[in-house]
């Protein structure tokens, strides 16, 4: 089993890369629902997710803004994570109100749509300690950035950003061959060519040690309500396998 896992959820559910960088193995799949994809990969070191899962009582997370402040002409990549009282709003109207009373904002419809999907991710990463630790929120722009000199200023919508991202997957994994095999394998109203490559780099990002931001020390990182994490990883500068002195 690939130790190293990456979620991107897609229209058809959740797509998944799995990588085994000692093996040099990536397997891929769709999953109808996030439980099952932390079921199928039980031994996984670590299942990096695109998915709000720390959410915040009030006010808006840290983390986000520093995701956002990071990226720069990319920070509208980053959603701001909405509060948790959110999770049981039955609309959107009811939601962006809710919102608006515990973080001053509204939410958007955007937004909106992927509080199914963070319900999802809250529902399992709640349900045992063991998830908890192994599923871990990222975001593909940032892994992306980290990987190169910076963020890729064109859209991973167009030929050149698609382009420039394979660009900084091919020193680490056979990019082209793992792309081409997944555009194949599935139809694209399931799973986009974007949802492909920031599968594949959660994949291998989560195969390297992680940095944080805001960079606080795992003693530090904010919790939510519940306790769990509200942070967002991205692959550091060392590669899997050197001493680690930075998050883990």
């Amino acid at each position: 089993m690939s130790r190293y896992v990456g979620v991107d959820g897609c229209s058809g559910g959740w797509f998944v890369v799995a990588y085994d960088p000692e093996r040099g193995i990536v397997e891929h799949a769709l999953f109808d629902g996030f439980a099952a994809v932390v079921d199928a990969f039980p031994t996984a070191d670590r299942l990096l997710v695109d998915m709000p899962i720390g959410l915040p009582e009030t006010g808006r997370r840290a983390c986000d803004e520093a995701a956002r402040e990071r990226l720069g002409s990319r920070a509208s990549t980053v959603f701001f994570a909405p509060c948790r009282a959110v999770l049981d709003a039955p609309d959107h109207e009811t939601a962006s109100a809710v919102n608006r009373e515990h973080t001053g904002y509204g939410l958007s419809i955007q937004a909106w749509h992927l509080v199914p999907r963070i319900r999802e991710v809250d529902a399992v990463v709640r349900s045992s300690a063991q998830a908890g630790t192994r599923v871990i929120e990222a975001h593909p722009e940032l892994c992306f950035a980290a990987l190169g000199e910076g963020p890729i200023a064109a859209s991973k919508s167009t030929t050149a950003g698609r382009e420039a991202r394979l660009d900084r997957l091919r020193p680490i994994v056979g990019a082209e061959a793992v792309y081409e095999t997944c555009l194949d394998a599935y139809l694209r109203r399931d799973v986009a060519r974007d949802d492909v490559l920031d599968a594949v780099v959660l994949a291998v990002s989560a195969a390297r040690p992680l940095d944080r931001v805001p960079p606080v020390t795992d003693e530090n990182v904010p919790r939510d309500g519940v306790g769990l994490p509200m942070e967002i990883r991205f692959p550091g500068e060392r590669v899997h396998g050197e001493n680690e002195t930075s998050g883990s």
